[in-house]
């Protein structure tokens, strides 16, 4: 098993459109994840495009399955911070043994892309789940 670094990053300019270079991307969370070695990119991004895009009551029913409640309480995370799902131009980062693979959201699946410059946002902290509660609080 080896350790991911799974980034989502949505796009603030395209949504629903396809990514192109350029475009304002922010990183809305991150998510640490021992994986097999031979894990694909692109699985593992759809594997997450579906957890952040999935009923709940979906994921509950496979909680005990041997990563089912990580996958639970990710999906869970995901929604209590009020993020809107995923969708087409989103792009995510997955890093694996000191390699990262850019993946854009296609209509049809992912498309490997050159690491993006227009990047804003925060690694997902304890420290950014506290502006997000104070930020609910304000609301």
């Amino acid at each position: 098993m080896t350790l991911h670094v799974i980034a989502v990053y949505h796009n603030t300019e395209s949504r629903f459109l396809p990514y192109e270079p350029g475009h304002a991307l922010t990183q809305v969370i991150s998510y640490w994840r021992r994986l097999p070695a031979s894990a694909k990119p692109e699985r593992t991004a759809s594997w997450i495009y579906g957890l952040f895009n999935v009923d709940l009551d979906q994921l509950e029913t496979c909680r005990e399955t041997l990563s089912g409640e990580a996958d639970f309480l990710i999906a869970c995370t995901y929604r209590l911070l009020r993020l809107r799902s995923m969708s087409t131009g989103d792009v995510i980062a997955i890093t694996a043994n000191d390699r990262t693979t850019w993946l854009a959201c296609e209509f049809g699946g992912w498309r490997r892309i050159d690491p993006p410059n227009n990047i804003t946002g925060e690694l997902f902290t304890a420290g950014t789940v506290r502006q997000h509660l104070r930020r609910d609080r304000r609301a």
